[in-house]
């Protein structure tokens, strides 16, 4: 798939068909403007959906994926407004054009917590009900920033530590992680910054 604008994005391989292409890879062959960012991030986060859902790609064959028959065909998130995207983090977990894309559907209970962790490339959060919450420390105090359904924000990854946490209403959100080829899992459990313990 091609997505064309001020940038292009190509989604190669089909594993089911092309036993070369052992996973997806990504190659993205120049930046995009600054007007381009969200709709380039809701057309990855589709387009790495889609490819799942319909070609049944794994991203690791250590982590396991949901089988793709159970999976509703269409769009899972559209027109989410993603904040915080940078494309630096991305640039630098794809090498060589490629890289490991995991998709993952988080549903959090109301009032809970995830672990602190973090991740070893970028993952773009897209909040589809109610409202999540990213913890993490920012200039030396512990911040918690609300998203709700319909918006969602990048973590940069390679050792941001954070953790989602949910109010009354728990939420459901997909994230995409774009890693750098052979990552063994896309979350990295650690301890809390300073600053949230």
């Amino acid at each position: 798939m091609i997505l064309r604008g001020a940038g292009t994005c190509v989604v190669q391989g089909n594993p089911s068909t092309d036993s070369t292409q052992p996973r997806h890879l990504v190659r993205i062959a120049t930046l995009l403007s600054a007007e381009s960012r969200s709709r380039w991030a809701d057309r990855m986060i589709a387009s790495a959906v889609a490819a799942i859902a319909l070609a049944g790609v794994a991203g690791a064959a250590h982590v396991p994926q949901v089988d793709p028959a159970t999976v509703p065909l269409g769009f899972l998130a559209t027109h989410n407004d993603v904040g915080n995207f940078e494309i630096s983090p991305i640039a630098r977990a794809v090498k060589h054009h490629q890289a490991d894309v995991f998709v993952w559907h988080l549903r959090l209970a109301p009032n809970s917590a995830l672990g602190w962790h973090t991740h070893p490339g970028p993952a773009i959060v897209t909040v589809v009900r109610g409202s999540l919450g990213y913890q993490h420390e920012m200039q030396g105090e512990c911040v918690t920033t609300w998203y709700t359904a319909g918006t969602g924000f990048m973590d940069p990854g390679f050792g941001h530590v954070h953790r989602a946490v949910s109010r009354d209403d728990g939420f459901d959100a997909y994230t995409t992680f774009v890693l750098p080829s052979g990552s063994p899992s896309q979350t990295i459990p650690t301890d809390p910054p300073a600053a949230c313990s």
